[in-house]
């Protein structure tokens, strides 16, 4: 969705408060909250989502839960594709662009030109739209790390924490070994509150216990406490209060029925599930840029729409490569895949790309913008791999070109939620 020039206006000059150099504490974000007479501390039912993959899902999955219990539901997601205002939804609505300008308004004259960082921005702005709304239950989805996060302030009424797949990423922010990422991470988690443990490797388990021991909370830990499976084209859940025969979800991928499981565990300790509303809730979670097939828009334009197959995945680390490479495996039959990419460069491109590296026919690689790869690079890396790749100007060119090359061929674009957007964008 286009943003109309005031907006987009608007938000160039937000964008302009980021310092040189990410500097992650949260005094700023607390005094900014605080001279806005603390809105965060009138939000009820606050859930926090923080993790390196799923956490989106996993939000977006709970929201719905609780939406189709009846209750209203505020969610604050970061990052956007394509639509800045869908980073505030207030029961699946945007914020409406009005009433945004005027919480700018607001928060610019609280803040009277003290250093602030775009995100602790919007996070007032999401803290002021949520506590207006007065939802019942308010879902924020970290930014970056946890300890740091803007997010990370004293709620008054904080209920459940979710800590989604911890993985390797923002190596430059949160430290180079799982052990420190890990430890960033679960800086968010708060004494008296239930925890919610998406599946985690054995050793991020140990680093987590090892984070949370001293701390008062109740633990549901994925594998022990709750669990799921796919049997016979359903989803079952189980923990010790029994089954839950639910329909799959509709978003690809066989990692969703883990982040809905995690979801459905973080709802049991918020309200009390009917087995009809949870599975209607879980099939009906939409969330674009995830392993998503384009099926109508205008990209169906560049490719054969019969039989090309068009993928749009935001993931940019290596788990999340891992995850598209299973899943693109599992579909692919007898036709050749081929990968449309561009990655930032503060992601590890080698790590991602090595998923994919017995897998796919042709990588076309673009630049989307200053801080993201050049083609040569990516090129390099990708023959590295024993990849053919080859550069273009844009993924409209690239997917166009592979439709021509190929008209049965899967075409992908993925290794940067920013592209995703772009595309969809451009769809």
């Amino acid at each position: 969705m286009p943003h109309s020039s005031k907006l987009q206006f608007i938000l160039n000059k937000l964008n302009e408060l980021n310092p040189n150099k990410i500097e992650l504490k949260l005094d700023r974000v607390l005094r900014l909250s605080n001279d806005l007479g603390n809105p965060h501390k009138k939000l009820k039912n606050v859930i926090t989502v923080t993790g390196t993959n799923g956490k989106g899902s996993t939000a977006f999955y709970l929201k719905e839960i609780l939406m189709n219990h009846g209750y209203t539901v505020s969610l604050f997601q970061s990052p956007f594709l394509y639509d800045f205002l869908s980073r505030f939804l207030i029961n699946n609505k945007p914020l409406e662009e009005e009433t945004f300008i005027n919480h700018v308004i607001e928060v610019d004259k609280a803040n009277n030109n003290q250093p602030i960082t775009f995100f602790e921005y919007i996070t007032c702005i999401a803290f002021l739209a949520f506590s207006n709304a007065n939802a019942d239950f308010n879902i924020m989805e970290t930014g970056l790390g946890g300890k740091f996060d803007s997010t990370n302030v004293d709620y008054t009424n904080l209920k459940t924490q979710i800590l989604t797949p911890i993985s390797m990423d923002h190596k430059d922010f949160l430290g180079d070994t799982l052990k420190e990422i890990t430890h960033n991470k679960c800086g968010i988690i708060k004494e008296n509150s239930n925890v919610i443990i998406g599946k985690q490797s054995n050793e991020v388990l140990k680093f987590i216990d090892e984070e949370l021991k001293k701390i008062k909370i109740k633990k549901h830990i994925f594998s022990e406490d709750f669990n799921v499976h796919q049997e016979n084209n359903r989803m079952i859940y189980q923990d010790d209060d029994g089954l839950l025969d639910l329909d799959l979800p509709s978003m690809k991928g066989s990692f969703q029925i883990d982040n809905a499981a995690v979801a459905i565990k973080a709802a049991k300790t918020l309200i009390k599930l009917d087995n009809n509303k949870t599975s209607n809730a879980i099939k009906s979670t939409k969330l674009e840029g995830r392993i998503q097939h384009i099926t109508e828009g205008k990209l169906l334009t560049y490719i054969h729409e019969d039989t090309n197959t068009l993928i749009i995945d935001g993931g940019h680390n290596e788990h999340a490569g891992k995850s598209l490479a299973q899943y693109l495996e599992k579909i692919k039959g007898k036709k050749s895949i081929y990968l449309v990419f561009s990655m930032l460069t503060s992601k590890d491109l080698k790590a991602y790309l090595s998923n994919f590296s017995s897998l796919v026919t042709e990588i076309k690689c673009f630049k989307l913008r200053e801080n993201f790869y050049e083609t040569k690079d990516i090129i390099s890396c990708a023959k590295s791999l024993g990849i053919h790749a080859n550069p273009n100007q844009n993924a409209r060119e690239a997917i166009a070109q592979l439709a021509i090359q190929d008209p049965n061929g899967i075409i992908v674009v993925c290794g940067s939620l920013y592209s995703a957007g772009s595309v969809l964008e451009l769809n």
